[in-house]
């Protein structure tokens, strides 16, 4: 028997392909379209700018290039902070608490450094150069942390953990996971946070900023690291999907409701949803770590933010005189345009 595909190569069929209900003309002004054309993806910068930022960035550039960005969390807010500061976007680069991954840490730090209190649901320890866990104790003064979020000209939070460890007795998630030296198995669990948690901890990250701040954008992002390990009993592949899915319902409840000056940097979505389209990985072609994403892309989402919050002339001109402290290789077919090679940072 010949088969009869019906699958996506298939050029029409009922509710899909050309006569697709999207492509009717009485509402077709009204919706944004995915790309049509495999050349689309050729530019990368392009693409993120006509098909992943849209609704999502502001209509005029709000950043100048000489304020003081405050990034906070992983991935993309670290590499912002380091790219900034290196261009001179940034005036002033401090440490951050590390760990601040998730939504309930987020929270607890901003709490403890706006108002002086803790909430009732962070846990935090750091450990010491002998391996030993103590009491997180604050790298500078609550004074000095809130002086820089007063004088902030934005706030960048990149989320990266669905995923939780909380204290069945006090109810308190920690900041990260569980030391084994205090793992007390009666005592804590592993959970997935919901979305309206995390959402409820957006709303009020932004509250918080605004009780000191008003005026500066707060910007989230969503990181596009896999995790590295899953406890939810499912393949670690498929957990990562429902984690990073549950933190981006999450941002689009809170932000859909949240006052203006607040924005989401698709990030994720440019690593995921374009990055799956281009002739070549997007994970691990520098260092072989098949959950770093590339430095290439990375420089094309860094690329792509200057010029919606700085402008297409700042980004012009930092990306002049851009030059790498890695090395860079020529791309060969089936690689991203240019590989960097240089220090191995640790998976």
């Amino acid at each position: 028997m010949k088969n009869t595909e019906i699958g996506s190569i298939t050029s029409e069929r009922d509710g899909s392909g050309p006569k697709s209900w999207a492509e009717s003309h009485w509402h077709k002004t009204d919706a944004t379209m995915y790309p049509t054309s495999v050349g689309v993806f050729n530019d990368v910068k392009k693409c993120v700018s006509e098909y992943v930022q849209t609704g999502h960035v502001p209509s005029n550039p709000v950043l100048s290039a000489n304020g003081n960005v405050v990034t906070i969390g992983s991935c993309f807010a670290a590499e912002l902070r380091h790219f900034l500061t290196s261009a001179g976007l940034s005036s002033n680069s401090f440490w951050i608490p590390s760990g601040l991954n998730n939504t309930f840490a987020l929270r607890d730090f901003l709490s403890w450094v706006i108002t002086g209190e803790e909430t009732s649901q962070g846990y935090r320890y750091e450990r010491n150069s002998d391996g030993n866990v103590t009491d997180w104790k604050p790298e500078f003064e609550r004074s000095f942390y809130l002086e820089q979020f007063k004088s902030a000209s934005a706030f960048v939070f990149t989320l990266g953990l669905a995923e939780i460890w909380q204290d069945k007795f006090t109810g308190k998630v920690f900041w990260r996971g569980i030391p084994e030296s205090i793992f007390d198995q009666e005592r804590h669990e592993f959970r997935l946070s919901s979305v309206a948690e995390n959402s409820e901890n957006i709303s009020e990250i932004i509250k918080l900023l605004n009780q000191v701040n008003q005026s500066a954008p707060v910007i989230f992002t969503l990181s596009p690291v896999p995790l590295k390990a899953s406890f939810q009993k499912t393949a670690c592949l498929t957990a990562d999907c429902v984690s990073k899915s549950i933190l981006r319902v999450a941002l689009h409840e809170a932000l859909e409701k949240s006052p203006q000056n607040t924005y989401y940097w698709p990030s994720f979505e440019i690593v995921k949803w374009l990055g799956c389209h281009l002739p070549y990985p997007v994970y691990g072609t520098d260092d072989g770590v098949v959950r770093h994403v590339s430095r290439y892309m990375v420089l094309q989402i860094l690329s792509a933010f200057i010029d919606a919050y700085y402008g297409k002339a700042i980004g012009e001109k930092v990306f002049e005189n851009f030059e790498s402290s890695l090395v860079e290789i020529e791309g060969q077919a089936g690689e991203p345009p240019i590989i960097y090679k240089g220090t191995l940072v640790s998976a």
